[in-house]
């Protein structure tokens, strides 16, 4: 791991530890504090202003730690509409619609300025065009839908900020993994920034962080996942993994929904039937132990979702057994209405015990069934054919885009390999049967290291040609002869060429937008990498060099197409 991203967290989680009571201070002295009504659970003056606290100490520190692009600056300034928006509303208590018009602006920037949309999203039959629209209505409702989910689960002390901390190092982690380092720092010190708030918010609560914190720690989470944990992609699949991770504000969320609309009530209007209310007041838990349980099942969904990446059918067992026990639950503690009960009913036919409810009572669904049964079997049949359609036509796609694998590729390794060398051919061998991204990396960074060491090269021999594109190895061969490789035969005949590669830090991996005329339909990869030499390399004269290596993944095989170096390191 990049020790930036660590020492970022540390920056922000201080910034935010020394400026949440000042902030505190200041606000309880203007009055802007938590009023106390039906649904609250809190007693005494707070000041709800502690996410004040959070979106400086994050600004403050991305400033210093990230390189910004337009994505960012679009998320940036999404991020500050949103906040002052939540700002006005924790002083002035703003109008629903009011706050949904800021969450749709905010939205239209990253979605617009920022290009950050669900890509390459098709619907089979459908025209590019309307399907683009499509992606982009989707992009909206995502990012409003999980800004208010976060939002509605700040209900009790230190609940949506440890939640929103679970989410993001979960995020980090499988940036981490795939070497998107710039998403994990990103992701991090927005940690850091909740992590040094949540250190007054956990119970009994000093300071509450307010709309202005929720709607912009939900907002970033929403924008965040829609990059895929990769800026290039995105898809509407990749969205999988961050739904998994918010099972349970996603869940309470829509669980309000429907019990709202059950009971005839306004959508936005309050209630005490969220998730965390019926563990400390129905269960009688209290407030620190409902946090912790809710902890523990976000900790538990996010270790699902970083499995799905290599164990996915593993992981799909136990989302869909955890979320049959989350159904048990919330028809055990009537949280959409005390009639909701079909799994129980279910069970009872087998179980025949008094204590379950009995099909014999329920007689409103059975009116309600029989009234619209015509319209059920056609929502259900039309869910089927989109459902087994849409994933008949993704897998097609990707069988086309990834031809099956036929066997293993055996990848060469030098004559005479170097003690690094040998440490990444191990990781090759490891990973052969994993063609994707992560074998890129190990594939690179050998490329990289036999290119540039001389210490096990005769005369006339260019190294890095076992990993390189057939087809291009010619013109790569003589661009290596006409630059790095130029000296190096006088070099051999001097007995200086003892210039090997130590150790090298990938910086960067991502989807390229390189492209070979003729093989566009192929995946390109960009592996940007910090290579350290023994000695002062005397053709770079440099003792270190930072590349880029870009490469395809065509019939089960990646190889280097292109090699450019970025700058020199002293």
């Amino acid at each position: 791991m990049d020790m930036s991203i660590i020492l970022s967290f540390g920056v922000a989680f201080l910034i935010s530890v020394l400026l949440v009571p000042l902030v505190g201070k200041a606000t309880k002295q203007l009055g802007i504090i938590a009023h106390t009504n039906k649904r609250t659970v809190h007693h005494g003056i707070i000041p709800r202003t502690g996410g004040y606290a959070i979106y400086i100490s994050f600004i403050v520190t991305a400033a210093y730690f990230l390189k910004t692009d337009t994505q960012i600056n679009s998320m940036l300034i999404g991020g500050l509409i949103i906040f002052l928006t939540g700002f006005y509303d924790d002083i002035h208590d703003l109008p629903p619609k009011a706050k949904l018009a800021g969450q749709i602006i905010a939205a239209l920037v990253v979605i617009f300025f920022g290009g950050i949309s669900l890509k390459d999203f098709t619907i089979p039959l459908i025209p590019t065009n309307i399907s683009y629209v499509i992606a982009i209505i989707i992009t909206i409702f995502w990012i409003i839908g999980i800004t208010n989910a976060i939002n509605l689960i700040d209900g009790l002390d230190g609940l949506c900020a440890g939640i929103s901390m679970i989410v993001l190092f979960t995020i980090a982690a499988s940036s981490i993994q795939g070497s998107r380092n710039d998403i994990a720092s990103l992701s991090v010190i927005l940690a850091g920034a909740i992590g040094g708030f949540l250190v007054y918010n956990f119970h009994p609560a000093k300071i509450f962080m307010g709309d202005c914190g929720a709607l912009f720690i939900g907002f970033m989470i929403s924008v965040i996942s829609l990059l895929g944990y990769g800026y290039k992609t995105s898809t509407f699949f990749t969205l999988s993994a961050p739904i998994v991770v918010l099972t349970v504000p996603m869940a309470d969320t829509l669980i309000a929904i429907v019990r709202r609309k059950v009971n005839h009530k306004h959508i936005d209007e309050a209630d005490r039937g969220h998730l965390h209310h019926q563990l400390m007041i129905r269960l009688n838990l209290g407030q620190t132990k409902s946090v912790l349980i809710l902890y523990a099942v976000t900790a538990f969904f996010s270790v699902i979702s970083f499995l799905s990446e290599r164990h996915p059918l593993r992981a799909l067992a136990l989302f869909l057994i955890f979320l049959f026990l989350f159904e048990l639950f919330i028809e055990l503690t009537d949280m959409i209405s005390r009639k909701y009960k079909p799994v129980l009913t279910i069970i009872n036919i087998f179980v025949r015990s008094d204590k379950l409810p009995k099909i014999k009572e329920s007689g409103p669904y059975k009116r309600f069934i029989k009234k619209h049964t015509k319209r059920i079997a056609i929502v259900l049949l039309a869910v089927a054919v989109i459902v087994g359609g849409g994933t008949g036509y993704y897998y097609y796609k990707q069988r086309k885009n990834q031809p099956p694998r036929r066997q293993v590729t055996v990848y060469k390794e030098v004559s005479d390999p170097t003690a690094l060398e040998k440490q990444i051919y191990k990781n090759i061998n490891k990973n052969k049967n994993n063609v994707t991204l992560t074998l890129g990396r190990y594939i690179a960074a050998y490329f990289a290291a036999d290119y540039y060491t001389l210490s096990n090269k005769d005369k006339n021999q260019i190294g890095g040609t076992n990993y390189f594109y057939k087809s291009r190895l010619s013109a790569f061969k003589t661009y290596a002869q006409s630059s790095y490789y130029k000296t190096v035969d006088t070099l051999i005949q001097n007995q200086e060429n003892d210039i090997r590669v130590t150790s090298y830090v990938i910086n960067e991996a991502k989807r390229s937008d390189f492209e070979l005329s003729g093989l566009e339909d192929y995946k390109y990869y960009d592996v940007t990498m910090t290579l350290e030499f023994n000695k002062r390399n005397p053709i770079l004269k440099a003792n270190g060099v930072t590349v880029v290596v870009t490469m395809i993944n065509k019939d089960n095989r990646i190889s280097v197409v292109a090699l450019d170096t970025e700058n020199m390191v002293e």
